[in-house]
């Protein structure tokens, strides 16, 4: 002892520093040990907060976006679904239910498409074309001069096209005059075909065909009959056929669609649409 206070006496000033850095120490360990021990008891930090705030805070909950309070969710599996938070009305987030416009508002129109042209009835005068026949439209009532089968297609070929059979006084409608001797009409809601030269508008019941001269080798496009008189009601009147690839001079185009054909020095007769130049 007596060394440490000769060496203290000897040393005054370093003495000093020693005993100030000493009181320091220990304050400090004093204060750490304090606050240890205060947090200790309560287990974790408190952060203090104004008395005015955490009332506040209890009574509304966490803040949803837009300042709008959202209840709290509970996580998936623990004690039911999870509780979606309320979505704000006009909010465009997936899931949301928009109302369809009703009737009458704009967008939408509750009146019918106007008809298109499509749909108009051909007038009068017009052409139209059926089975590869240039139609004339007409309105007229027209009756047969002898008697005209009425057919599905303007041709003479199969005889089971034909639909059915008028006689003179019966009347129809025609509707068209076809470019190649054959009329359309219709005849109980049906559209069909007759010879032309064989229906009359004023009730006459003959008819006198012109021909027209002509010159020029023909065949049939397929087979077509040659008969003594351009009647295709009766078979009595053929005198033979022609097939395609065979030629025979013809003489004269008749207005009845009947063209005038030379067969071995003897005239006779064949449907002028079932014939062809080619």
């Amino acid at each position: 002892m007596r060394g440490i206070r000769q060496w203290m006496s000897d040393h005054r000033e370093v003495a000093g520093i020693l005993v100030f850095l000493l009181i320091i120490i220990v304050i400090g360990g004093a204060s750490y040990g304090i606050s240890y021990a205060a947090s200790g008891r309560s287990g974790k930090n408190n952060v203090s907060v104004p008395s005015s705030e955490a009332g506040t805070l209890a009574a509304a909950g966490p803040s949803g976006e837009n300042g709008q309070t959202e209840p709290p969710t509970t996580p998936p599996g623990e004690n039911g679904p999870t509780v979606k938070p309320i979505v704000p009305e006009g909010s465009s987030e997936a899931g949301s239910t928009q109302t369809a416009p009703e009737s009458g508002q704009a967008g939408e129109s509750s009146e019918a498409p106007p008809p298109t042209e499509g749909n108009t009835a051909p007038s009068v005068g017009s052409t139209i074309t059926e089975h590869g026949v240039h139609f004339q439209i007409v309105d007229e009532q027209v009756t047969a001069r002898i008697e005209t089968n009425l057919r599905r297609v303007p041709s003479t070929e199969k005889d089971e096209d034909v639909v059915a059979k008028i006689y003179n006084g019966d009347w129809i409608k025609r509707t068209g005059i076809g470019h190649n001797g054959w009329s359309r009409v219709e005849y109980e809601g049906q559209v069909l075909y007759a010879v032309t030269s064989y229906l009359s508008t004023d009730g006459s019941s003959s008819s006198v065909p012109t021909y027209q001269e002509a010159s020029d080798n023909v065949t049939a496009k397929e087979e077509v009959y040659l008969r003594s008189a351009p009647d295709s009601t009766t078979e009595e009147n053929i005198v033979g056929s022609l097939n395609h690839g065979e030629y025979l001079v013809r003489t004269g185009i008749g207005s009845n669609g009947w063209s005038k054909l030379d067969y071995n020095g003897t005239e006779v007769y064949a449907v002028t649409s079932l014939l062809t130049t080619e």
